[in-house]
């Protein structure tokens, strides 16, 4: 639970040592990268209104290297 509440908080509200943890997760799990930075990407999405870049977003996944 810990890894999914640093993914989906600003990053600018993690501690040093969250970001630190977070950073190590990632390095480690290429699907957690993934995850990340889309979940990221959608947040931006909602939160700054760009609902037009949608279809991008979605489409996205489907772009980027497979892990496995």
């Amino acid at each position: 639970m810990k890894i999914t509440g640093w993914i989906m908080r600003p990053r600018e509200t993690l501690t040093d040592q969250q970001e630190e943890r977070l950073l190590e997760v990632r390095l480690a799990c290429p699907d957690i990268t993934r995850a990340c930075d889309l979940a990221r990407a959608f947040a931006d999405l909602v939160c700054n209104r760009r609902g037009f870049f949608l279809l991008e977003w979605i489409r996205k996944p489907s772009k980027m290297p497979r892990t496995r």
